[in-house]
């Protein structure tokens, strides 16, 4: 929020009919819980203005709100979703200019790279406050994965461990990840994992 209203925005919050949005749900082949929920989604978020999302996995979901329900009201609702980085990044000029560049790793959640394909904004928001580090197998999951985490533990960590192998040729440190699983799944193995906005409102407060 602090960012956002950093940029000029003028930022609303959703009622609790926006409390889930049904990824999870889609994900586990749960179709018709997953619709009731976006329906819900879309009736607590009326109007015209963007709807931006700060998490990869739900962001993906509210953009596929006009296939899972197939309705008019649905396609004009997801055609105003955006990740928030794709919002942000635009706009990034707005913002006081940072002196100190701390340096970060970027990691690719899937549903932002692959499904969304707004990573690149990730890089012009993170660029403004950080010196953004590429990992050599980017585009590649961490493990988490949704639910799969949780539903293929023993997978999912050794998928995760290719990762850590990747961050740690990277230099390690600090891992910039824009979605809540992908961050979770990689703090649970001791990465100090934070979503992008953390690291630019950390600067933008720094210089105040």
């Amino acid at each position: 929020l602090r960012v956002l209203e950093a940029a000029g925005a003028t930022v609303s919050l959703p009622g609790a009919g926006a409390a889930c949005c049904g990824a999870l749900h889609g994900h586990a082949g749960l179709a018709d819980p997953a619709r009731a929920l976006a329906t819900r989604v879309i009736r607590a978020l009326p109007g015209d203005a963007p709807v931006l999302v700060d998490s990869a996995g739900c962001g993906a979901a509210l953009k596929d709100y006009g296939r899972l329900i197939d309705t008019d009201e649905a396609r004009a609702f997801s055609a105003r979703v955006l990740d928030v980085h794709e919002w942000l990044a635009p706009r990034m000029e707005l913002l006081p200019a940072t002196t100190t560049r701390t340096r970060v790793v970027v990691q690719d959640p899937c549903h932002l790279r692959h499904v969304q394909k707004a990573h690149l904004s990730v890089r012009t928001v993170l660029g403004h406050v950080a010196e953004v580090v590429e990992l050599d197998d980017e585009g590649m999951c961490c493990g988490a994965g949704g639910a799969y985490s949780a539903l293929h533990p023993e997978t999912a960590a050794a998928v995760r461990d290719r990762k850590l192998a990747a961050i740690a040729r990277a230099g390690g440190g600090s891992v910039a990840s824009a979605n809540p699983g992908c961050q979770l799944h990689l703090a649970a193995a001791g990465v100090d994992a934070v979503h992008p906005l953390v690291l630019v409102d950390r600067a933008l407060r720094k210089r105040s």
